[in-house]
């Protein structure tokens, strides 16, 4: 029993000392390294300097027909006669469909011989009211159901027109949604009919640039499976900012002669901005996004210094700082994951 006793100390005793050793590894050389002082971080930097700033501006737009509606008639009735090809050309004003309107002409036929009754009583009556033979009430009366039956006859004849459905503009007419004999309303699509002799060019300003284009400037924009450039120019823009893109609609127009473009095509739109004299333009990559905003390192003496930034313009390899920065600043662009602010850095590269 006491051998055994003994032989469980010395297996503990020999388990803290190996136990150790097993898991953590002999000590590195490198490890003393690790946990004593660190020497300045290797770094590239980009001078800041003036340069001229040339913005052009990519976004995506949508064409619209200049006009464009979906014919509807305005009363409810059987189809008579259809007088449109689809997909051709119609004038304004050229009648399209016709309803049947067979009721409403017996009704007015009616109505104009009672007000041609009616008109002979009121002229007999004037007759005899100035003979003094009828009273005044007579005449007022007679004169009353006339305008009541010429308010009839109007209306008969507005009813009428409604059965014709016309061209309210010039333009294309679509595919046709109907046929002849079908009985349609108010609500039913007959077609559709475009104005394409312009073209609109509809697209969405981010908020830093809407000041830059007003009313009255040209955009250029280019349309799939085609390498020709279309100029257009702006003449509508939104009373104010959308609250969910931060960004103003705007229109454009061009012409469209030719019919070259037509509605729905996506536009690739190129906005050319004024350019800028002395802009400070430094590589994207040495801009870090942070919570509130972005910021760069810059080198001050051996030392690298966190410094927030207002961004502006961006192309593809640089961006424009518009707050934070100074002529002959040089920023950290190389090795910039391993910087800290106030971390003691060696210059090794210069942009």
């Amino acid at each position: 029993m006491k051998v055994l006793r003994t032989l469980l100390i010395v297996l503990g005793i020999l388990a803290v000392i190996l136990i150790p050793k097993f898991f953590c590894g002999e000590p590195k050389a490198g490890d003393a390294q690790k946990t004593g002082p660190k020497g300045p971080i290797n770094v590239g930097v980009f001078e800041v300097s003036g340069e001229e700033l040339f913005q052009d501006y990519q976004l995506s737009g949508s064409l619209l027909a200049n006009e464009q509606i979906d014919l509807k008639a305005e009363t409810q009735g059987l189809i008579q006669k259809i007088y449109f090809t689809e997909g051709g050309k119609v004038s304004n004003g050229q009648l399209l469909l016709k309803l049947n309107d067979t009721d409403f002409k017996t009704q007015l036929a009616k109505a104009l011989a009672n007000k041609r009754l009616l008109e002979d009583n009121a002229k007999r009556n004037e007759i005899l009211l100035k003979k003094e033979a009828i009273a005044q009430a007579d005449y007022d009366l007679a004169l009353t159901e006339l305008s009541a039956m010429e308010a009839d006859v109007a209306y008969l004849q507005e009813q009428i027109r409604k059965t014709e459905l016309k061209a309210p503009f010039s333009g294309t007419i679509g595919l046709r949604q109907v046929s002849q004999g079908a009985f349609i309303t108010p609500a039913t699509a007959i077609a559709t009919l475009q104005d394409a002799a312009k073209i609109k060019v509809e697209f969405s300003v981010p908020e830093k640039y809407s000041s830059k284009i007003k009313v009255g400037d040209q955009i250029q924009f280019t349309v799939n499976n085609s390498s020709k450039t279309y100029s257009a120019k702006v003449y509508a823009r939104d009373a104010a900012l959308s609250a969910q893109t931060r960004a103003i609609g705007m229109r454009a127009i061009c012409e469209n002669t030719n019919g070259e473009l037509i509605p729905g095509l996506f536009a690739n739109i190129k906005l050319n901005f004024p350019s800028q004299k002395n802009a400070h333009l430094i590589p994207t990559q040495a801009v870090i996004p942070i919570l509130k905003g972005q910021k760069v390192f810059v080198v001050r003496g051996d030392s690298a210094v966190e410094v927030k930034v207002n961004t502006g313009f961006r192309s593809e390899d640089k961006i424009e700082i518009t707050e934070g920065l100074q002529t002959g600043d040089q920023v950290i662009v190389d090795g910039i994951m391993y910087v800290k602010n106030g971390a003691k850095i060696k210059i090794n590269k210069r942009n």
